[in-house]
């Protein structure tokens, strides 16, 4: 026994110097296996397993984290452990990049660019900062701030697939709870000495707490996108028919092969002949939310875009390859058009943009395509 303590000592060290001298690529190395990790995994944000597995992620942060408080306040008599807390750097990293890139391909699914272009910015950052995780990053206030990031954007869809519908409550009842985790390991790392007294009060829960009011102001900004529902298809047509289980649409183009537009983003108008709008919404299995097309034509004197109709339709999710939904308007005007696709409580899920332009001449190329 005390041959193998020995050789577990031995290796200990060995791998303690291995882990200094090549530090950052280590760290690298664990930020590109977790993104690769979940690529290879990660199939649906209403899989059970998939979450089961990122909980599991949050619970072994939130351990990690503990378990540092630990070390660095000196409670831990395990030698063998003290000489390894290099290494929870390396397990901290490979459980935010599992995390964070998780995030960032659920989210993407869901994003309006225009509208929700910042927070999947925040995502990617929050992947490359952990990539250059430091001593200095890695400080009790910046493990807190990120384990509060990283649960309250889970729980933020993870809620809705669980409830079956989206609200403002369910997100700040997924703040709130993120919150209240955060302050239990806060606590924790009160009680161990991690925690500078200050005049006002501990800067750790002042971060956390305007980190919540944050969230909160940026979901009701419509700067946070609407998870867990993605729009898989969406785009305007000069016919949509159904066919069965799929359905025919129909385009005008004057672009061939791989210039060509996948929809009429040059819509030629004919006399009165109608503009279609089709989507196709992926929801988790059993979610209900009203959605609508809300088309807007842009106004040249006021510089704003006008709203014109609302057309809604009762959504069912569950579905694999989405949810289809169609719309159709008559007596359009030339100009720059756009469709959003949003929720009830005016959430935005994607924008369709186009232009109406007259048809002059019969030199366009019809498109077809079946979507199902």
């Amino acid at each position: 026994m005390k041959g193998l303590r020995a050789i577990a000592k031995s290796l200990t060290g060995s791998l303690n110097r291995v882990y200094h001298k090549h530090e950052r690529v280590v760290g690298f190395s664990f930020f590109v296996t977790g993104i690769l990790w979940d690529a290879l995994t990660l199939r649906r944000i209403d899989n059970l397993v998939d979450n089961l597995i990122l909980i599991g992620y949050l619970v072994a942060l939130t351990a990690v984290i503990l378990l540092d408080i630990r070390l660095k306040t000196r409670n831990l008599k395990i030698p063998r452990i003290q000489n390894s807390d290099l290494f929870l750097r390396g397990v901290t990293q490979f459980l935010l990049g599992a995390l964070l890139s998780a995030y960032v391909i659920f989210y993407a699914r869901s994003i309006a660019w225009a509208t929700h272009f910042a927070f999947w910015i925040v995502l990617v950052l929050g992947l490359v900062v952990n990539e250059f995780l430091t001593r200095r990053l890695s400080s009790f206030t910046a493990q807190l701030l990120l384990l509060f990031f990283c649960s309250s954007t889970m729980l933020a869809y993870l809620l809705p697939v669980a409830a079956k519908f989206m609200s403002l409550g369910l997100f700040r009842s997924a703040v709130g709870i993120s919150l209240i985790w955060c302050l239990a390991v806060f606590a924790v790392g009160f009680k161990a000495g991690r925690v500078k007294r200050r005049l006002f009060g501990p800067p750790e829960v002042w971060a956390l707490v305007a980190s919540g009011l944050l969230l909160d102001v940026g979901y009701r900004s419509n700067w946070i996108p609407p998870v867990p529902l993605s729009v898989q298809e969406g785009g305007v047509y000069n016919l949509v028919v159904r066919d069965g289980d799929s359905f025919r649409v129909e385009w005008e183009t004057r672009h061939r092969g791989f210039l060509a537009p996948g929809y009429a983003k040059t819509f030629y108008r004919h006399q009165d002949e109608p503009i279609y709008c089709f989507t196709s919404v992926f929801a988790p299995t059993s979610l209900e939310e009203r959605l609508y097309h809300v088309w807007q034509r842009f106004d040249v004197v006021s510089g704003k875009w006008i709203s014109t109709d609302r057309i809604g339709y009762q959504m069912t999710g569950g579905r694999q390859d989405g949810y289809r939904g169609t719309s159709l308007k008559r007596n359009v005007m030339e100009g720059k058009w756009r469709v959003l696709v949003e929720t009830e409580d005016h959430r935005i899920l994607t924008r369709i943009p186009f232009t109406i332009v007259d048809r002059q001449e019969e030199v366009v190329t019809w498109r077809k395509a079946e979507l199902h």
